[in-house]
């Protein structure tokens, strides 16, 4: 006797919800359907507790939709179960997810948020290892920082699976904005900013930086090349972190999380965001 269909069940790749799943594993999909896809409840929870549009949740093998994220969906969303077999197809060579949702790409912030935020923000130029974003977009919200920058990064990127899978979904949580080097200097003459970076030759010991009575901009460069020239040139203080010198350097995730938490007094002092 034949399965009556179960159109709430995902159990082949001819399924006409399958197709949306395999294209948002890529950055083309993503671009085209304006929507990411986020792994696990715990992701999902953050996401929606930030404010995002969830359209539909999807849980496979023995995995279930707890009562609290049932709770907490987007009026309308849906849930489907995908055949454990399926679920394999889905993400081939990508990492098998056993709960994940479709959202809404939350829409881009622009440099004039800055102008609404009284905290720090911290800045990271050209870092292209989503593991090292993440851990530093989870010590800025542990730390009370105001917000996040993303030089050099396309916007598409930002919502990247794995960068919201390191960052436990705080991402949602902070604000970030994205901007090129060029945009984020231009910004940052024009409204007088303070920029501050971590080197190994500066004159100031970083626990210094705690008695500076202004919002900073903390810059951290890329895993290999730190800061760029132009950003070096424009900065207005520089901190150094004291290491053994039997250590070349620090991770940067490391760097920032020393640095951010010098911070703490004058960032949890300031009014909410």
């Amino acid at each position: 006797m034949t399965e009556p269909y179960n159109p709430f069940l995902i159990d082949s790749l001819n399924h006409p919800l399958a197709g949306p799943i395999r294209k948002l594993l890529t950055r083309d999909g993503r671009r085209e359907l304006n929507q990411i896809l986020i792994d696990d409840e715990e992701n999902i929870l953050q996401a929606l507790e930030a404010g995002v549009e969830i359209e539909s949740v999807y849980f496979a093998g023995e995995e279930v939709v707890s009562d609290e994220l049932r709770s907490k969906l987007t009026p309308g969303a849906t849930i489907h179960e995908v055949a454990k077999r399926t679920t394999k197809k889905l993400f081939e060579n990508d990492k098998l997810s056993r709960i994940f949702a479709i959202a809404e790409t939350p829409k881009p912030k622009g440099l004039d948020l800055l102008k609404s935020i009284k905290k720090d923000i911290v800045v990271l130029e050209d870092l292209s290892i989503s593991g090292n974003i993440g851990n530093i977009v989870r010590t800025s919200l542990a730390l009370d920082m105001g917000g996040m920058i993303l030089l050099n990064m396309d916007p598409l990127d930002l919502y990247d699976r794995r960068l919201i899978r390191a960052s436990r979904g705080y991402l949602f949580s902070l604000p970030v904005m994205t901007a090129s080097t060029a945009e984020f200097l231009e910004y940052c003459r024009a409204n007088h900013e303070t920029l501050l970076v971590t080197v190994m030759q500066a004159g100031m010991n970083v626990e210094e930086i705690a008695s500076i009575p202004q919002r900073l901009l903390i810059v951290f460069g890329s895993e290999k090349e730190g800061c760029s020239p132009e950003i070096e040139a424009a900065t207005t203080m520089k901190a150094r972190i004291p290491i053994n010198p039997q250590v070349e350097s620090l991770n940067v995730s490391a760097a920032a999380g020393i640095t951010l938490f010098q911070r703490v007094r004058f960032n949890r002092g300031k009014v909410a965001n």
